[in-house]
């Protein structure tokens, strides 16, 4: 599995986007993208990308949750390459509704589901288990102090991501974290288990 960070139009608010290939991008992997943002400013990134000789460069999208700055860009995707688009929750232009635990082939690997509620409701994060790797979109996975007020299903996400090997984590605004990745869950768990619940 290959994983690719797409630019980021400086010119409007978006979220990051990851393009994952198989490593010798042969016919039967299945080209990802996580997350196309608001616009159609990474197809011009993408077909410069080496993808694979004879398929779209885009076979699916998976969308980590439902909100504007993660979704708009799927109608310019979805017309320049006619892939499908997978997310937990039913929204314009949606092919499948995934569920927890379900596993997806990306690139020549698979990313398991794992619902994560707290950000909204059809948040989720995907796992690469092989890479030690999360795609967390908006769940919150880095908190910094103490205090705040956080609702039970969000704990127990937070619960669920930290009993996993996890040494890098690709998440929807922040850059990759590429060292140190458990620490920081294992941290941030702390710090919510210390404050109240909503």
């Amino acid at each position: 599995m290959k994983i690719v960070p797409l630019k980021k139009s400086p010119a409007t608010y978006s979220c990051n986007s990851y393009l994952i290939l198989g490593d010798w991008n042969r016919i039967e992997d299945v080209n990802t993208l996580i997350d196309p943002g608001v616009d159609d400013f990474i197809l011009a990134e993408i077909r410069e990308l080496s993808t694979g000789f004879g398929k779209e460069p885009v076979q699916q999208v998976v969308l980590t949750h439902n909100h504007f700055d993660h979704t708009a860009g799927v109608a310019a995707l979805k017309e320049a390459f006619g892939c499908r688009v997978l997310a937990y929750g039913h929204g314009p232009l949606v092919d499948e509704v995934l569920h927890d635990r379900q596993f997806i082939k990306a690139g020549d690997d698979f990313l398991e589901v794992l619902h994560t509620p707290g950000h909204s409701d059809d948040s989720v994060c995907l796992y690469a288990r092989s890479l030690q790797a999360l795609f967390s979109g908006d769940t919150q996975i880095r908190v910094l102090a103490a205090g705040g007020s956080y609702c039970r299903e969000y704990i127990e996400a937070l619960k669920r991501l930290t009993a996993l090997k996890i040494q890098r984590i690709y998440s929807g605004h922040d850059q990759p974290v590429v060292e140190g990745a458990h620490e920081m869950l294992r941290k941030s768990l702390e710090f919510v288990l210390g404050a109240e619940m909503n």
